[in-house]
């Protein structure tokens, strides 16, 4: 690694924080002079405001829609090493809670479930289901798909993007939404008095009792890329990198780490500690996070960036915005250091 030429482009999801009314800076515990510093001296520019653009951004020809975002393709690359030539949807296990008079969804990143639990539910899913020709496979416990010779017309939402909120407003639309829309009432039967679950609620665990379909798509053959290197332990990300056949190292715990997995050129880091917490408003969840991200992160990029050890930061809190810093631009004195909260915000 060369300071002269090294670049990162750090994306963190959730950075801006949950969607509510009360001012973000009142929710935080802790100081954050090198996150306040970093957004105040960097440059900004419009950018996408979703992950999946903001990585497709890096990758072409990707296309930057999440709903035309072949996930599903992408993370099977992941998880199995292995491209397919169908049509894949991801068919994700998730609970489904009713609240009054709707149901909220709790998607994987609320709970867990090892692999003879997933095991078992897609058994039961695949035996019910075979005579449609239905095979469900699961490589991951938490990440479910279905193959199909041709795609579905219908359009989709990640359960990320529904994420505790009522599903009326993101189940399938579309030709063919009216038949998944029966599937997953049926599912939910189904898992409804499964062993599994049955254990699930007896240890208090959260039951796995529907699934949601989403981010279907086919693999492209091919992507190119300015990325030289990406370090993250996200599924999506890895695939990408696979695709394209770039190198990858797994994310490390501070980015003091960094002078010894970076490459020369473009270095592309996903930091997602603070996503889950933002998209369940889980303030504490994320306030901790922040002060994390600010000791591990922001104050050691910082120290890279003033000792010549990296020639510039691009940060992507997946909002809209895009923050490129250099080195000189951390000595614009001139411009006053605001709160990175008011910065996204727009205060």
């Amino acid at each position: 690694m060369s300071g002269n030429a090294c670049r990162i482009a750090l994306v963190v999801p959730g950075l801006c924080g949950p969607a509510i009314d009360a001012p973000l800076d009142e929710c935080l515990t802790g100081a954050t002079p090198a996150l306040d510093r970093l957004l105040s001296r960097a440059q900004r520019t419009p950018a996408p405001a979703t992950l999946e653009a903001t990585l497709a951004a890096f990758f072409a020809p990707l296309p930057e829609t999440s709903e035309k975002f072949p996930v599903a393709a992408l993370t099977w690359l992941a998880d199995t090493g292995e491209s397919c030539d169908h049509y894949l949807l991801r068919v994700d296990p998730v609970h489904l809670r009713a609240d009054q008079s709707c149901l909220r969804l709790f998607d994987t990143a609320t709970f867990s479930l090892e692999p003879d639990d997933a095991r078992a539910l897609v058994e039961t899913f695949n035996y019910f289901y075979g005579e449609r020709g239905w095979q469900l496979q699961a490589p991951h416990p938490q990440r479910w798909y279905l193959s199909f010779p041709q795609a579905p017309a219908m359009t989709t939402v990640a359960p990320g993007d529904v994420g505790g909120e009522d599903i009326d407003d993101f189940l399938p639309t579309g030709p063919d939404s009216r038949e998944w829309h029966v599937l997953m009432n049926e599912v939910q039967m189904l898992f409804h008095d499964h062993p599994v679950n049955a254990a699930r609620v007896q240890r208090g665990e959260l039951p796995v009792n529907s699934i949601w379909p989403w981010g279907g798509g086919v693999l492209p053959e091919q992507a190119t890329t300015t990325v030289a290197r990406v370090l993250t332990d996200d599924p999506l990300l890895i695939g990408l990198a696979q695709l394209a056949g770039i190198s990858r190292r797994d994310l490390p715990g501070s980015a003091g780490e960094l002078p010894g997995l970076l490459l020369d050129g473009l270095n592309l880091v996903l930091v997602d500690s603070l996503e889950k917490a933002a998209r369940y408003g889980d303030i504490e969840a994320w306030s901790e996070g922040i002060g994390q991200l600010e000791r591990a992160w922001c104050a050691p990029l910082i120290k890279l960036l003033e000792g010549r050890r990296l020639q510039s930061l691009e940060l992507y809190p997946v909002h809209g915005e895009r923050y490129t810093l250099g080195r000189r631009s951390l000595k614009h004195f001139w411009k006053r250091t605001r709160p990175f909260t008011a910065l996204c915000r727009n205060d």
